[in-house]
């Protein structure tokens, strides 16, 4: 009876070295792949029940991490502000209401950092505007039906610096280029429209949505045979000059290409007012954004607070933040987080919450983050930053909401189709995170004997195509989900 227990302990003993191996095994073997002999890769599992390393290459290195970076900022919120917390729209006057029901003085919209206003993600398609609905009867709850002044919107408390630092002018003008403010509405997206002719003819530019007073757009957009969008669109934060290039399917009427709206502040300014006088409330002076004031600088403690709309719950904004990869969303989360820690929210005081945060669970040195998103290419991030990451998530209350936010492999989110009908398929929890010439995944393993494990694969510089990479990164996916 010793002499078969002893057998089977041995006997297990080596199964597991033997896993332990192949697991090196097929992260060598990714490494040392032809696509590979250009590249700049940093790779790490751990196991997260007993803290060991199970598998690494170059695990040190920083480099550019693309959205898996948003793992940092959603859960960074997550810990920080807590799932119920909601950004808020706020409301003032400076004057009184008359006995006709007109403000005799300004209707100030100050900005809350809400990324959840008039967006997709919570809004049926032709609904976004329908919070206007909402703020007209809150207004009329209050007695007002005019304005004998100016309506103004204000951003101004978490700044107006546009976007993050290292920013691609390819991205600035694209709807997945927008920057977070203290305004934002309609994801900050401007919808271009196009009817297409027969390839190889430039395509009719027809308007947009919303409408832009003053936009200048010029392009050379051309109709092809084929079914995507291949277009971009170039112009950078407040500028009204916008310039298009690419490709369109033919024959298309009113085909729609997406774009980042170049000024929230002052569009929100304007879309509520042209609501409000369809409504046949008049607002006397005109519709203002806080950026282009001369008395800038208002003291809202000596305002009148009227009322307050509430945006959607930290927890939803994560869930669709990782699951879907929306820029803004992470973007708005990061300056949240400063704004709640400093009262500016700004990208800089996010990231420093973010430091604070985790700097008694992760290794700093090395780590270089300049957004909340990964859209910028000076982000520097090892694996072995992940690693540690999602190993202080794992030990925290955090866990469960943040690993259900993920992507699931072969079953929904940016994995839906990574490693569909394979052994990871339902076993990979994880980020993805894509910029031309990047490739990233990191997150949460179940294995199929129990073990649980924490990894990230990021490749820089790789030979061949996004798809290509991902299919052989599929191996090491596999072969977590089978240790």
């Amino acid at each position: 009876m010793y002499r078969l227990f002893s057998f089977l302990i041995l006997t297990l003993s080596l199964n597991w070295t033997i896993a332990q191996v192949n697991l090196q095994k097929t992260v060598d073997h990714f490494a040392n792949d032809a696509v590979n002999k250009n590249a700049s890769l940093s790779i790490k599992i751990i196991d997260l029940d007993n803290d060991s390393s199970l598998a690494s290459y170059h695990e040190y290195a920083s480099l550019m991490c693309a959205s898996t970076a948003k793992l940092f900022s959603t859960s960074s919120a997550l810990k920080e502000l807590g799932n119920n917390h909601q950004a808020k729209t706020r409301f003032y006057t400076n004057g009184f209401i008359d006995s006709l029901g007109v403000l005799q003085g300004d209707l100030w919209i100050r900005g809350g950092g809400d990324v959840t206003l008039g967006s997709k993600y919570f809004n049926d398609e032709g609904n976004e505007f329908n919070f206007m609905n909402d703020w007209l009867d809150s207004l009329k709850s209050e007695g007002i039906y005019g304005i004998n002044g100016r309506l103004i919107t204000d951003g101004s408390e978490f700044g107006y610096a546009g976007v993050p630092d290292g920013w691609d002018w390819s991205d600035m003008g694209n709807y997945y280029g927008v920057g977070a403010s203290g305004v934002n509405f309609f994801d900050n997206t401007l919808k271009y429209y196009f009817n297409t002719g027969k390839p190889g003819e430039q395509v009719v530019f027809i308007g947009t949505n919303p409408v832009l007073d003053d936009l200048f757009f010029q392009h050379d957009i051309l109709a092809e045979n084929i079914r995507k969008d291949y277009s971009y669109i170039y112009g950078s934060p407040y500028s009204k000059v916008r310039f298009g290039h690419g490709s369109l399917p033919a024959y298309k009427d009113s085909f729609c290409v997406k774009g980042s709206m170049p000024d929230p502040e002052m569009q929100l300014a304007i879309e509520f007012g042209r609501y409000l006088e369809d409504t046949s409330f008049k607002i006397s002076k005109g519709v203002f954004a806080n950026r282009f004031l001369t008395d800038r600088g208002i003291v809202y403690d000596s305002l009148i607070h009227l009322f307050s709309y509430f945006g959607q719950s930290v927890i939803d904004i994560v869930n669709k933040t990782n699951l879907y990869s929306v820029n803004l969303y992470a973007e708005g989360l990061l300056n949240l987080l400063g704004y709640n820690s400093t009262g500016i929210g700004s990208t800089n005081s996010g990231l420093s919450v973010v430091y604070r945060l985790w700097r008694h669970k992760v290794d700093l040195m090395g780590l270089s983050l300049k957004d909340g998103s990964g859209l910028s290419r000076k982000n520097a991030v090892s694996s072995s930053h992940f690693c540690q990451l999602l190993k202080a998530i794992y030990d925290s209350d955090i866990y469960s909401d943040f690993k259900g936010s993920l992507s699931v492999a072969g079953k929904k989110g940016t994995m839906k189709y990574v490693c569909s009908r394979q052994k990871g398929e339902n076993r990979i929890f994880a980020k993805s995170g894509t910029l031309s010439n990047v490739k990233a995944y990191s997150g949460y393993v179940q294995s199929q004997s129990g073990k649980n494990l924490a990894f990230a694969v990021i490749a820089n510089n790789f030979n061949c195509s996004k798809s290509q990479i991902v299919k052989k990164m599929e191996l090491i996916f596999n072969a977590m989900a089978a240790y």
